[in-house]
């Protein structure tokens, strides 16, 4: 299945984030790169995407040293800030700044197990990037749904949430859908990491 669709540079895990279709909502102008993997004829794969953009800091937790970040399309997420980010106590809430952002979506249905990675080399760029400054990271997400209808001649599943909603998907023409059951889970997963350019222009 293509279980992935970004509604934004971050996407958290609304339903609607959570499509299938590979695609981005960010503006043309932000930098954007995608690798994917996945088995031939195994539903689901690793997406890793990585972003350049303008964000707005919209919270402050000094405590436990989290930061929310909204971009461009309203999407927003919240990162940690480890020991080793320098600038934390230069942020402000309602500064705008520049990010760097990698995430990574892992789409798989639980009897196949996890699928390969996906190139990493969006992440180690990031980590480069952030050697001076340090990293933001964000907790892992994960959100489930059944399979509750399939049309293996159409190349359609539909799936339903935990809070009811339903998406009808198309998949990957390799993938053989007489082989799937309804009832069966689909695990989604992200995780985030950003570096922020406190530089102003």
């Amino acid at each position: 299945m293509k279980l992935y669709s970004s509604q934004g540079v971050f996407s958290a895990f609304s339903t609607a984030a959570l499509l299938v279709l590979v695609s981005c909502a960010s503006k043309p102008g932000d930098e954007k790169n995608l690798s994917s993997s996945y088995r031939q004829g195994v539903p689901g794969g690793t997406w890793l995407e990585s972003y350049k953009a303008g964000v707005t800091v919209t919270a402050i937790d000094r405590a436990s040293r989290k930061i929310t970040l909204v971009a461009s399309d309203n999407s927003q997420n919240t990162f940690t800030a480890g020991p080793d980010f320098k600038d934390f106590d230069q942020l402000r809430v309602g500064e705008q700044v520049q990010a760097a952002v990698a995430r990574e979506v892992v789409v798989f249905l639980r009897q196949h197990g996890m699928p390969p990675e996906a190139d990493k080399s969006a992440a180690k760029a990031l980590v480069k990037d952030g050697q001076q400054s340090g990293i933001l990271k964000s907790d892992t997400v994960e959100k489930t749904a059944k399979v509750t209808a399939i049309s293996p001649n159409q190349g359609q599943a539909t799936l339903q949430f935990a809070d009811g909603t339903t998406h009808d998907i198309t998949v990957r023409n390799d993938v053989n859908l007489w082989t799937v059951k309804v009832g069966e889970e689909v695990v989604i997963r992200t995780r985030s990491a950003a570096v922020l350019n406190l530089e102003k222009p």
